[in-house]
């Protein structure tokens, strides 16, 4: 197949430090595991047929189920998103697919040919017979620590693996409109902590990308103390607790709304550091948080910025954040603190606070029904 240039070459002489990476799955990204078309159809023949239509027997030799699979079933929607997050940020293939332990590289780029996407793969993780996928991942960034970015997609959730640089499309079981957003803020900005060094320095750069901008309609702005815990009561010697149940609270709002995490506790200052510096172990109840939040698939996608004090710090935040994503549809602000002076963004508040002892008493039913109706979703 003939292309205006040579896309595959250019991409494959690239220094690592001009490198835009996509570690690729495939069943449960662009094949979801419903998708069994392929059985319907003689498979011989229509790999006979796709052999002579793409005018190479080498398709001849490959599994007829593999190509079956990739003619048939590949969900075609997944295959525009990920062609177009890889066009959009001049990004390459590297495949950490299983698929790679039954096939060459060569054998791979000709299936993904059958949808235009063999000159966007440059390589793919190495492996043994007993090593794992985020091992393999690992690996292969340790062989090349200068990339200029990566995003890893994949229906195995691997946030714990590889903190804010990862996709997640187990609930779909295919790489939806939504995803393609999320691994292009991080493929332009990197992991959500540094995209916040990006705001605070050049305010003007999250504006000018669209393809990031557009992806935000629906948002909730997360406190954690009161929220997620019971305003800290639950404490011993490692720390604050998350409390399951009110992260279990949290998941079904996102999952009722599609609307994305934005963390504007006072926890943000810990949990920049802890994931930009990679502090394990240091921070008892900081690895409490992520541990419920990865049980539930709960990413959080950037935070508010860390200018203002005093009652109206925390509105003043939610405000700058705002401001800048004038595109917002609707959002939520889930908060304890009685304090703060919301004004215009008192309706958008669901707070968690007792009435009677002013304390934060955790995430309850009754909050996550109203916050699902402010972010306009059905609680049913």
């Amino acid at each position: 197949m003939a292309y205006s240039y040579n896309r595959a070459d250019r991409l494959r002489d690239r220094k690592d430090e001009e490198r835009n990476v996509v570690f690729l799955d495939i069943d449960g990204v662009l094949q979801p595991g419903v998708s069994q078309n392929r059985f319907d159809y003689d498979l011989i023949q229509t790999r006979a047929d796709i052999a002579e239509k793409m005018k190479d027997n080498a398709y001849l030799e490959l599994d007829k189920y593999d190509v079956g699979a990739v003619y048939y079933d590949w969900h075609e929607q997944a295959v525009k998103n990920l062609r177009r997050l890889l066009e959009y940020y001049d990004a390459e293939i590297v495949i950490s697919s299983d698929w790679k332990r039954s096939k060459s590289l060569d054998q791979l780029k000709l299936l993904f040919r059958l949808h235009q996407l063999d000159e966007f793969i440059t390589d793919m993780t190495p492996y043994t017979m007993h090593s794992f996928k985020p091992e393999e991942i690992k690996e292969y960034l340790a062989a090349h620590p200068n990339l200029k970015s990566y995003v890893v997609i994949d229906d195995l959730d691997m946030e714990k693996h590889f903190r804010g640089h990862t996709v997640y499309t187990g609930r779909e079981s295919f790489l939806t409109a939504g995803s393609m957003w999320k691994a292009g803020r991080i493929l332009e900005f990197g992991p959500f902590w540094e995209g916040r060094y990006y705001e605070k320095t050049d305010p003007k750069r999250i504006g000018t990308t669209k393809l990031i901008d557009d992806h935000y309609k629906k948002v909730i702005f997360l406190d954690i103390d009161g929220v997620l815990n019971d305003d800290g009561e639950n404490r011993d010697k490692k720390g604050v607790m998350i409390d399951d149940y009110f992260v279990r609270n949290l998941s079904t709002i996102i999952e009722k709304t599609g609307a994305e995490v934005i963390l504007s506790s006072s926890w943000r200052y810990g949990f920049i550091s802890y994931a930009h510096h990679n502090f394990d172990g240091s921070d008892k109840s900081m690895e409490a948080l992520l541990e419920c939040l990865d049980r539930y698939h709960i990413k959080i996608a950037g935070s508010t910025p860390l200018y203002f004090n005093g009652p109206d710090g925390r509105p003043f935040e939610v405000r700058a954040w705002l401001c800048q994503r004038p595109d917002i549809e609707k959002f939520v602000i889930l908060d304890d603190e009685t304090f703060w002076k919301w004004n215009w963004l008192e309706p958008h508040v669901v707070c968690t606070s007792c009435m009677k002892t002013g304390r934060g008493t955790g995430l309850d039913r009754e909050c996550v029904h109203n916050a699902i109706l402010i972010l306009g979703g059905e609680d049913n």
